[in-house]
């Protein structure tokens, strides 16, 4: 079976190769990694390279790699019926697997190669569902497995794992008819996002949730590109502003979602649709914010890495005290995603 290069946004799925090996014991080495699903830490390049050699030599097993660097920081893959793999699968279903190192948790590269490797499963391979399991104790793995769309199955208690220690294994399952659902409704929702070029202080209430001082809002809606989602009843859920600063450089300015549609994942739309929006326009997309975890987490998470701080801003430019999560801003936290 061929085995494809896959893309991402900001990745490279692609096979292992043995130039990978110091990359990756890199990562595998760390104990935080393998233990927790069932397979002991690297012990050395050599130990790495043996791996490639075998383990990841089998059919659809990618590195993980990142666009901006070209470094394999992880590994996904999917092991079909005739392979290694802990579902009891039926014929024509897979399973996916996947890891990353520490220091790029949280900030949703694997959810991104996981959505990847499920296109490819169902639109390449004609699979009719799709496997994961993760060990009690595994949080992480199961909050992936949950935001890529996945169904709990059912639990098996007793399970010896590869190391040899008796553990709990759950399992979940994602069909192609869900995830064929799934993928029309996210479709759906990106086609609502419309620009909007006149009387754009319509929006004003929903712009206060980004930015609380109307006269700073002045400052950048009218020279900048307003955009909002709405639903079916063409009632507004979301909206970003994004101005252009020169030298290929553009800024998010303003992104905001109504209270009831929070933590639904639109801030995260609306951000994928600017990505994509303004890739052929420039190469670096910035977003300002204030010092608070929710906030930065959030900017990390969809890829956006720190650029640099500008200090005293909130308190230089806002007639009241801005508060966030409980914290006083004060500095002006700027980060930077290359497009």
């Amino acid at each position: 079976m061929e085995q494809n290069i896959l893309t991402t946004d900001r990745l490279i799925l692609r096979p292992w190769q043995e130039a990978d090996a110091e990359a990756l014991y890199r990562y595998a080495q760390d104990p935080a990694i393998g233990p927790i699903a069932g397979w002991p830490p690297h012990t050395s390049v050599e130990d790495s390279r043996h791996i490639i050699r075998t383990v990841f030599a089998a059919p659809e097993t990618y590195a993980v790699v990142l666009k901006e660097t070209g470094e394999p920081v992880g590994s996904a893959g999917i092991m079909l019926g005739d392979g290694l793999h802990s579902a009891e699968m039926q014929e024509g279903e897979g399973e996916i697997g996947y890891w990353i190192g520490v220091p790029y948790w949280g900030r949703g590269l694997i959810p991104e190669a996981v959505h990847r490797l499920l296109a490819r499963c169902f639109d390449d391979l004609g699979l009719t569902a799709v496997w994961c399991g993760y060990y009690d104790s595994n949080t992480q793995s199961r909050r992936v497995m949950e935001k890529c769309g996945f169904r709990p199955h059912h639990t098996e208690t007793g399970k010896t794992s590869p190391l040899g220690d008796v553990r709990t294994e759950h399992f979940m399952r994602l069909t192609r008819e869900e995830w064929k659902n799934a993928s029309e409704n996210r479709r759906e929702s990106m086609k609502k996002i419309t620009r909007i070029t006149h009387d754009k202080k319509q929006y004003l209430p929903l712009l206060l949730l980004g930015d609380e001082q109307e006269s700073m809002i002045d400052r950048y809606l009218e020279r900048g590109e307003l955009y909002v989602m709405l639903d079916k009843t063409d009632h507004p859920m979301a909206v970003a502003v994004v101005t252009r600063e020169g030298d290929g450089v553009y800024e998010l300015k303003n992104l905001a979602v109504t209270p009831e549609r929070q933590r639904q994942g639109l801030g995260g739309q609306m951000l994928d649709f600017i990505a994509r929006r303004y890739r052929d326009k420039c190469h670096t997309l910035l977003a300002g914010t204030g010092d608070s975890q929710q906030t930065t987490s959030f900017y990390r998470k969809h890829g956006f890495t720190y650029s640099h701080t500008v200090y005293g801003f909130f308190t230089r430019h806002y007639d009241h005290p801005i508060v966030e999560d409980g914290k006083l801003l004060d500095d002006m936290i700027y980060f930077k995603k290359p497009l």
